[in-house]
């Protein structure tokens, strides 16, 4: 006996492969193998595809868009990751996916069905709030943390406060910088003063459920308003949190320093008069910026090609004092091409340009040009100081060392007087105009005397802003682990017993006398015992890179060892606590100005609406996001989809009809939007279509008050086949 539907289907058993009733008969000529067959899976199975093929194509496509349906919003989602990550408008997202579903024949996108302007909002936030999640469930188990805030203006006029967060994450073992908020000040607030910025950040961290009895410092640019001793910010906080620890930014200090240096000494500050004046002058000219780079390729006397050209042609920079490394660049850029800077300005001068004219009368001398070479040898040992202090991994044990060894690169250019021998060995070669320029011995002098004070300057300005720092922050040098004596030498003992009590001090002065006492004996014992374990079991084995400060300070390393084993923390429990509060202190500042800049990329001329809520979700994926095609960005993209689908349920409602002949063009193109939403809210009064007659209305009413005239049904933000990409709300 055969079964003709089994037989038809080629089905087998999935175990032992046999075919019987189907490849092969069966010879069991009794009704209880036919009820035994007929009731067996395979046969069902075999019923099942015969069915299937039978039945409509619109149930193969409801079928297999139920099979793809995670698949496709996977892909979905991982594209509107790319669009974020890589500063791309919202907007794009739907011509992306019809551009990948026609070009590269991904049949499967065309049961994507959510395409309305509400659904595409929900995709990206969903995704920045899936980031944002991640971030916070990783600082909820620090044992502290610490923010970084600064102000920023965006291209819409709209007063800014970018806030970050600093923490040490268990998962990785490592300190991580990471952004956490970017509100409107001006949105709830009539100025941007101390009391405003203050509420924004406790309404923060309490809508994020951070406990602030574990916020260890708050780092800002020094301004008054944030760090003003009465009514700033950080004595705000301290009154929320009598533990926190207020830092001005190490980097802001260094440019505040710099900037002191150039003011004291006239000629400095003539100088950066000089360069920006030069670089306005062929910034805004393209006639002079050509004879500018065909002065040059001339004095090289080399003939190249226009790519070619463009990379040994130099452009000027800008000198300006709000970019922290922007005056060595301009320095350098002038000095590597000096002589075409002069010939330049001569052919300028020649066809009666004023600003040539004087500009050329000021560079065209011996104090101008020795000045750029003093300029060229510090700038770089300021500037790679900066760049030391902008670094992620930045701790307060490497500040001192760090200066220190500026400070010796100084007074060592002092003594060798490398610029004034450099300037001696290249005068002699200067050819066509420059060859006019000479070095006299009284020139030497002043230029010997120019450069004396300008190092003393930034030495003595160096020291006074970075050496008012707080005893707290000195007690925590104890945690070197290469000062701390042997156990055989002398002063091991009493080693950090004072800096200990000055730790004790300021970390319980809450609690009551007794209590402070019990705490501060425990911390000192620990400490006591801490010693022996470090120079019996860490010391020894402290890599040669660290011991040298090339990779890490001993103490970040020491510190993050004693975060890492788990297992210190039942015999050292308050030391481990003190250890995660210092790594989670801020030094540097830098984030929130990369914070700036990333904003500026993300909020340009023509996406200048984005909401507050869109903002900040696209700031957390460009900045906190792992990159879209690692394993990290798969976990968070698939995690954002099952959020999406379980937010609500989803199904596609009938398209909206138009019964009254009236009703304005807006309604029409809203007819035309599909909208995805759960069942019981599909009403005659739809909420977005409301929410657009409203916003409407208001305008209307507006340009009647302010006499402007009648709206256009035209001027409407709800238009989509409007071209604008301002992502007026997603």
């Amino acid at each position: 006996m055969f079964c003709l539907v089994c037989r038809k289907h080629s089905i087998k058993h999935p175990q032992n492969q046999k075919e019987t009733f189907a490849a092969s008969p069966s010879v069991r000529f009794k009704l209880d193998a036919i009820n035994t067959h007929k009731s067996s899976g395979l046969h069902s199975s075999a019923l099942e595809t015969e069915m299937t093929q039978k039945v409509s194509y619109f149930h193969h496509e409801v079928t297999k868009k139920s099979e793809v349906e995670m698949s496709v919003l996977e892909g979905v989602f991982a594209s509107a990751y790319f669009l974020m990550k890589n500063f791309i408008a919202n907007r794009q997202l739907i011509p992306l996916l019809t551009f990948i579903e026609k070009i590269f024949n991904v049949e499967t996108l065309k049961y994507f069905q959510h395409r309305s302007a509400e659904c595409q909002t929900e995709i990206f936030t969903t995704l920045g709030e899936a980031m944002r999640e991640m971030l916070l469930n990783d600082v909820r188990k620090s044992p502290a943390f610490g923010i970084l805030t600064d102000e920023v203006c965006d291209i819409s006029v709209t007063e800014n406060l970018m806030t970050f967060i600093q923490f040490y994450r268990s998962e990785s073992e490592s300190v991580c910088t990471q952004f956490l908020s970017c509100k409107n000040i001006l949105k709830d607030f009539s100025s941007a003063n101390s009391e405003s910025i203050t509420e924004i950040i406790l309404n923060v961290l309490q809508d994020d459920k951070l406990d602030i009895s574990k916020l260890a410092r708050f780092s800002s640019d020094g301004a008054s308003v944030m760090v003003g001793k009465r009514t700033g910010v950080a004595t705000r906080l301290k009154s929320e949190n009598p533990t926190l620890i207020n830092i001005h930014c190490v980097c802001h200090k260094l440019a505040l320093a710099c900037a002191s240096s150039n003011d004291s000494l006239t000629y400095i500050k003539t100088i950066e008069t000089i360069l920006r004046q030069l670089w306005q002058l062929f910034e805004n000219s393209p006639q002079k910026m050509a004879v500018y780079l065909k002065t040059q390729t001339e004095l090289k006397e080399i003939n190249l090609g226009e790519k070619a050209s463009k990379i040994v042609s130099k452009r000027l920079k800008k000198a300006c004092r709000t970019r922290w490394l922007s005056l060595e660049a301009s320095v350098k850029a002038v000095h590597g091409d000096y002589e075409a800077i002069l010939q330049t300005l001569s052919i300028l001068d020649k066809s009666g340009d004023a600003a040539a004219t004087g500009l050329l009368k000021r560079m065209k001398s011996i104090k101008f040009l020795g000045s750029l070479y003093i300029l060229r040898d510090i700038l770089p040992v300021l500037s790679n100081l900066s760049k030391h202090f902008q670094k992620d991994s930045l701790n307060f044990s490497t500040i001192r060392p760090s200066i220190n060894h500026a400070k010796d690169k100084l007074r060592s250019l002092l003594d060798e007087e490398t610029p004034m021998k450099s300037l001696q060995a290249d005068i002699d070669s200067f050819t066509d105009m420059c060859a006019k320029i000479k070095l006299s011995d009284k020139e030497l002098k002043e230029l010997q005397s120019l450069f004396t004070k300008y190092v003393e300057s930034l030495i003595s300005n160096i020291n006074s802003r970075f050496e008012d720092s707080s005893d707290i922050l000195a007690a925590f040098g104890i945690f070197d682990p290469l000062s701390i004596p042997l156990n055989t030498e002398v002063g091991f003992k009493e080693y950090g017993v004072t800096q200990v009590r000055v730790i004790a001090d300021h970390f319980y002065q809450e609690m009551t006398d007794d209590n402070k006492l019990r705490a501060t004996e425990k911390l000192i014992s620990e400490w006591q015992n801490l010693k022996y374990y470090i120079n019996d079991n860490i010391k020894p084995n402290i890599p040669e890179d660290v011991r040298n400060g090339k990779k890490s300070t001993p103490t970040e390393w020491l510190l993050l060892q004693l975060l890492r084993n788990t297992t210190l923390e039942n015999f050292y429990p308050s030391v481990i606590q003190i250890a995660g509060i210092i790594l989670a202190i801020p030094i540097t500042n830098a984030w929130p100005e990369r914070g700036a800049s990333c904003l500026k990329s993300i909020k340009t001329k023509s996406r200048n609406r984005l909401s507050e809520t869109m903002l900040e979700s696209i700031l957390h994926i460009c900045i906190n996001g792992p990159e879209p095609e690692s394993e990290e960005g798969r976990k968070l993209v698939k995690l954002s989809v099952d959020t999406w689908v379980k937010a609500k349920n989803r199904r596609k409602l009938p398209k909206l009809k138009v019964k009254d002949k009236g009703v304005s063009s807006l309604n029409v193109q809203q007819e035309k939007v599909t909208l995805m939403q759960d069942a019981s809210m599909q009403t005659d009064d739809d909420p977005v279509i409301a929410k657009a007659k409203q916003v409407l209305d208001e305008v209307r009413c507006a340009m009647k008050v302010m006499a402007l005239g009648e709206v256009s049904d035209n001027d409407s933000d709800f238009d989509e086949n409007s071209k604008d990409d301002s992502d007026s709300d997603w």
